[in-house]
C-alpha cells in the first residue's frame, strides 16, 4: 500500500511554451517557478497553487520521450502524489512485484526528486511520485 493523500500537481504536456502561455491565460494561473529536467528533455513550468489546491506543471518537450505525447498534440500526462521516501516507495512497490520507471530517482525541476509508476500498474493512469528535498 502506498502511503501518500496529497496530491503535488498535476502535469499537462503542452507542444510548445506559447501554448502553454496560453492555457495559462485561459484558466488565469499564473507562473510560480520553471526548470528544465534533462532526463526527459522537457521545460516544466508550475503554476501559484491557490490557497488549499496544487499547482499544475506545464511540460514542454524539446525533443525527448514526451515529444509525440498524444500525438505531439499534449494533454493530460500525470498526476503526483507527494511521498515521505521514494526508496521506501520502491521497496514497497518491489514487494508487491511492481517497480518504477527509473533506477535512479530523478531531480525534478522544483526542490523535489521524482519517480514515475508505470501506467501498466494503474490501468493507464501515469502516477508521479515526489519526494520533497
Amino acid at each position: 500500500m502506498i502511503e501518500s493523500r496529497l496530491l503535488h500537481h498535476v502535469g499537462i504536456v503542452q507542444p510548445s511554451e506559447a501554448d502553454a502561455q496560453a492555457l495559462m491565460s485561459l484558466l488565469g494561473l499564473e507562473e510560480d517557478y520553471r526548470g528544465f529536467v534533462p532526463q526527459w528533455s522537457a521545460l516544466c513550468i508550475f503554476t501559484k497553487a491557490a490557497a488549499g489546491g496544487s499547482p499544475i506543471e506545464f511540460v514542454i518537450p524539446d525533443g525527448g520521450p514526451l515529444e509525440r505525447f498524444n500525438k505531439g498534440a499534449g494533454g493530460l500526462h500525470h498526476i503526483a502524489l507527494q511521498v515521505p521516501s521514494l526508496d521506501a516507495l520502491a521497496k514497497a512497490l518491489g514487494g508487491e512485484g511492481m517497480r518504477l520507471l527509473e533506477d535512479t530517482h530523478v531531480k525534478g525541476a522544483g526542490p523535489f526528486l521524482c519517480n514515475f509508476l508505470s501506467p501498466v500498474y494503474t490501468r493507464g493512469i501515469t502516477i508521479e511520485f515526489v519526494e520533497l528535498l
